[in-house]
């Protein structure tokens, strides 16, 4: 082999080298912005999540406030229920034995009436004869 040829051949595999460096280089710093931009994505998407479960956060507070506040209105509404129904339970039980009274009374009604229809049609029996 003549060395001019070996050095040609030297140079031809350094070019190659240099050709294959480079080429990697680039693919390199190509791969990387991409991973990069991806990594960019990623992270706004996860952003925003966090912006809305915030956003959401915030409303299910404000619910929850709203719920609280009605609760506590319907508790004290009740209480003042509680308390009415208390003074009015003497009247209900008058109420209760007034009604006991007039049934007893319609009973008795009743019967009076039936013992009049009898005393009644002996009366007539009676003038009959």
């Amino acid at each position: 082999m003549d060395i001019p040829e070996v050095s040609k051949l030297e140079e031809e595999v350094t070019e190659a080298q240099n050709d294959d460096e480079s080429r990697l280089n680039r693919v390199s710093h190509e791969l990387f912005n991409k991973m990069a931009d991806y990594m960019q994505t990623e992270l706004s998407g996860t952003k925003d999540t966090y912006a809305m479960l915030e956003e959401l956060n915030g409303i299910a507070l404000e619910q929850y406030s709203n719920l609280t506040h009605s609760t506590s209105q319907i508790k004290d509404s009740l209480n003042d229920l509680d308390v009415k129904y208390k003074l009015l339970l003497p009247y209900l039980e008058q109420l209760n034995q007034l009604d006991v009274s007039v049934a007893s009374l319609e009973q008795a009604t009743l019967r009076l009436d039936a013992y009049t229809k009898v005393l009644e049609s002996k009366f007539k029996k009676l003038e009959k004869r």
